[in-house]
């Protein structure tokens, strides 16, 4: 895997660090080495030329784990940024935009500087145990570190949501860092700021508020499509995000030359029964793009499970990065770099309304948005003395937001899309370069706005359990993109773009109600990584496995993991979630702690 490693460490322990990122033939390798100050970068090399710098200057250096996309509009060379980086560091790294890990050490004054892009795209996990040591993966912390002992706080925040939140992670000696953060290393001082934050003042609902939110997504795209090069890919499916990014792509593709070639990459899942692939083509044919369905099953899935552990560092359910585990399995038009969609959650797909506004309390709201199971069950699951909410209770102390709405969309900024939405990233950058292309401060400033209203809504006397599916800004900025792919249909309404946006709420409830009826995959109902445990037996036996190791743990109750595994074989409820969750867990302690 590319990535970084570093700290207060000499060679050796360097070398060792550096080994835990797994090694491809075409990968390149970088080291810096200065008394006991240390650096190490691996990356994509001529496949991603764009998609790393390092730079050293005498006593000092300094890496890029990603791209700055706006480097050609400030007019700044790397070496003036990493000189910048060092005077004034907030300020610098409020000046550009992109998906980045950027570290600077001056040995000299024995200073280290660590920090993440805006919105955590690539977030490296450090400890302060022994000195202060920094990496892209948490094995290679365990490298640096004396006794390391796992964090049940970590194991906790698996069971109850299939990802971690805040800074923990599965070891109590390290942890995540925040987004829009830089870390300091300074003669044995270690400081931690916060160098942005976007305004969470809820814009009106008004065409120029909507506009503004429309173009700089243009913008971020623009800036994304100017620090690429070769061959680019993207994951393409019958929904709105990848269709919006692609929209814009292919636009700039157009326009420009600095990229190769445009192709679209399609996954029969999420969910299957081949509408995705149906409609992804429509819209790659509109585009005059090819497209390309690449195979995804539990045979093609199993060779890689270790490996795509291995890179996520067990800290996100392998049922959450399967679909992306399809990267391994692209066999006609090999990509230099692979890009998925905006994520609808920013203009409202996830955070819903009663998340703003029914909760008790800025906990109850994370415990509401993110759980997947229940304290109660969490509480059966796990056999110490854990709190499940110690996650979510460290975020509402950490959040400097006074107003209960805002320090809601804050958490939520700041927990959300590094922990869960680009926790499985490092599947596809194994393979290829990768690009978040809405890593941007100005499109995220204004999408941190989002009206209440414009947010994902449920049926009234539900209880909130029967939310629409569906949001407006996602469909009116589709409508706004890009006419013609706008009368393709919506993978989840099945209307084509240009019907009222009631009717495409009907639309979702009719067609997943019709699936569910039909016993097929679909949103809450059964899925393809629950079918594969239930009816393939290579599959099922090496979760089995895994299971029956797990079930050997100090820390985790062999009974409730026994009924759940039952519960779900025998079909008397869906427990994937939890089972991913288990053997994920299982299988990361089995390959880098025990």
């Amino acid at each position: 895997m590319t990535g970084i490693a570093g700290g207060t460490v000499d060679g050796e322990v360097l070398g060792r660090m550096a080994a835990t990122l797994e090694h491809e033939d075409w990968y390149e390798y970088e080291q810096f080495e200065s008394g006991e100050l240390g650096l190490g970068l691996q990356h994509h090399g001529e496949k991603d030329p764009h998609g790393y710098s390092f730079w050293t200057d005498g006593q000092t250096a300094g890496a890029i784990d990603g791209a700055v996309s706006n480097r050609s509009e400030l007019g700044w060379s790397v070496s003036t940024i990493f000189e910048r980086l060092l005077q004034s560091p907030e300020q610098t790294l409020e000046a550009i935009e992109g998906p980045f890990t950027i570290v600077c050490i001056d040995a000299a004054d024995d200073r280290i500087l660590l920090a993440t892009d805006k919105i955590g795209s690539r977030p490296p996990m450090y400890s302060t145990e022994n000195g202060f040591v920094f990496g892209s993966r948490l094995a290679t912390i365990v490298e640096a570190v004396d006794d390391p002992t796992v964090d049940l706080q970590g194991v906790s925040d698996m069971l109850l949501m299939g990802h971690l939140w805040s800074d923990t992670t599965l070891l109590e000696e390290a942890k995540t860092l925040h987004p829009a953060t830089v870390i300091e290393y300074h003669d044995g001082e270690i400081t931690e700021r916060r160098y942005w934050h976007p305004g969470y003042d809820q814009a009106s609902t008004t065409d120029e508020y909507f506009h503004e939110l429309t173009n700089s997504f243009q913008q971020t795209v623009d800036r994304t499509a100017n620090a690429v090069a070769g061959d680019i890919g993207l994951w393409l499916s019958g929904g709105l995000d990848s269709r919006a990014t692609i929209s814009e792509l292919a636009r700039n593709h157009e326009s420009s030359d600095t990229f190769d070639s445009l192709t679209t990459y399609t996954y029969d899942a999420n969910p299957g029964g081949g509408v995705n692939p149906r409609l992804a083509t429509e819209v790659a044919e509109t585009l005059e793009l090819p497209n390309e369905t690449v195979p995804l099953s539990p045979d093609q899935f199993l060779p890689v499970l270790e490996k795509s552990v291995d890179v996520t560092d067990g800290m996100v359910n392998w049922n959450t990065f399967l679909n992306l585990s399809a990267v391994y399995n692209i066999e006609k038009h090999d990509p230099d770099i692979l890009m998925e969609g905006i994520v609808g959650e920013l203009i409202g797909q996830h955070l819903c309304r009663y998340h703003l506004t029914e909760a008790s309390s800025l906990v109850d709201s994370m415990y509401r948005s993110e759980a997947s199971r229940s304290m109660d069950d969490v509480d059966d699951l796990l056999d110490a003395n854990v709190d499940p909410l110690g996650s979510y209770r460290k975020e509402a102390r950490r959040t400097d937001e006074s107003s209960f709405g805002k320090a809601v969309v804050d958490t939520h900024f700041q927990n959300y899309y590094p922990r869960l939405a680009h926790a499985s990233n490092p599947v596809p950058r194994s393979q290829v370069g990768t690009r978040v292309p809405y890593a941007d401060g100005d499109f995220l400033s204004r999408a941190a706005k989002l009206p209440l209203s414009w947010r994902m809504g449920s049926l009234p006397f539900t209880e909130d359990k029967l939310i629409y599916g569906v949001v407006k800004p996602k469909i009116r900025m589709m409508r706004t993109l890009n006419r013609d792919l706008a009368e393709i249909p919506y993978e989840r309404s099945r209307l084509e773009l240009t019907y009222p946006y009631p009717l495409h709420i009907a639309g979702f409830f009719t067609s997943t109600a019709l699936s569910r009826l039909k016993s097929q995959r679909t949103y809450g109902g059964k899925s393809m990584a629950g079918e594969w445990y239930r009816n393939h037996d290579q599959f099922q036996k090496r979760l089995d496995g895994l299971i029956d190791d797990a079930c050997k743990r100090s820390f985790l109750n062999a009974t409730a993991i026994r009924e759940c595994q039952q519960r779900h074989l025998q079909e008397e409820s869906e427990e994937i979630k939890t089972l991913s969750a288990i053997t994920t867990l299982e299988l990361w302690l089995q390959r880098h702690f025990d």
